[in-house]
């Protein structure tokens, strides 16, 4: 079933107008009939179910009932990425949103290859969102992922949260193994990954960071590429608060 975001949400009965770009995918790309049924989510985490109209040229969604959110995860992530390149770039982003990421920071580093110039960087963050938006619709999250501008690697010890890791791979430096440390932090409300690029990070980078309170982790004996360490980092950790979770329940 297709979802799409919409600004605000309606009562059951209610009509919700489509914008023109999503009249035309409704209407040209997935050819939807008179009465068929879409999902609408409004970003605040209510999900609706609604009936396809079509009203002269307009697409509406006339609105069923409200269904049950089973998108939302049970902690907040937030991916700090290093830059990388073109493609790469763009499969990390829709495969974050897919993994139940809250919130993504784009930094550039030391070694970071790709550089945003300034009068380039409100162009690309549109197509990110974009892209963002997209796999939010296809995975069914009632949630946007929230991009922010990118910063400098300086301003991540900034960033407020209850438990802050950083993923380095020299394996000369000794790193937490990162069940350890999920452990030791039964319940935090948001977590803070940083993941550097294609280069990696610098010893200075890693010190500075680990100074600030992050925990240096390992991600096993293999080095990653950058857009895989921050897709398994994701994963890993939203696997163990899920499944913890769910043994808290289980216990109740």
């Amino acid at each position: 079933m297709q979802q799409y975001f919409v600004n605000t949400l309606a009562m059951p009965g209610e009509l919700i107008p489509m914008t023109k770009e999503q009249t035309h995918h409704i209407r040209r790309v997935m050819r939807m009939q008179q009465g068929d049924v879409i999902r609408v989510a409004d970003n605040s985490g209510r999900v609706l179910l609604a009936e396809v109209e079509y009203h002269q040229e307009e697409a509406a969604a006339r609105v069923v009932r409200e269904v049950r959110d089973r998108s939302r995860t049970s902690v907040e992530l937030i991916l700090a990425q290093g830059m990388i390149k073109g493609e790469k770039w763009d499969y990390l982003l829709q495969k974050s949103a897919e993994l139940g990421v809250a919130e993504i920071i784009p930094f550039v580093s030391s070694r970071c290859v790709v550089k945003i110039k300034d009068e380039k960087s409100e162009k690309k963050i549109v197509r990110w969102n974009k892209i963002l938006c997209e796999a939010c619709e296809q995975c069914k999250r009632s949630t946007l992922v929230r991009l922010q501008p990118p910063c400098t690697f300086s301003q991540l010890s900034q960033i407020d949260a209850d438990l802050r890791l950083i993923a380095y791979e020299d394996a000369d430096c000794k790193s937490e193994r990162l069940c350890e440390v999920l452990r030791a932090h039964p319940s935090p409300k948001r977590v803070l990954m940083v993941v550097g690029s294609e280069g990696g990070f610098s010893a200075d980078e890693v010190e500075a960071l680990t100074a600030s309170g992050f925990h240096r982790v390992s991600l096993g004996g293999r080095i990653l590429r950058a857009e895989t360490a921050a897709i398994s980092l994701l994963n890993s950790i939203e696997f163990y608060y899920d499944m913890a979770g769910e043994k808290d329940e289980d216990d109740i």
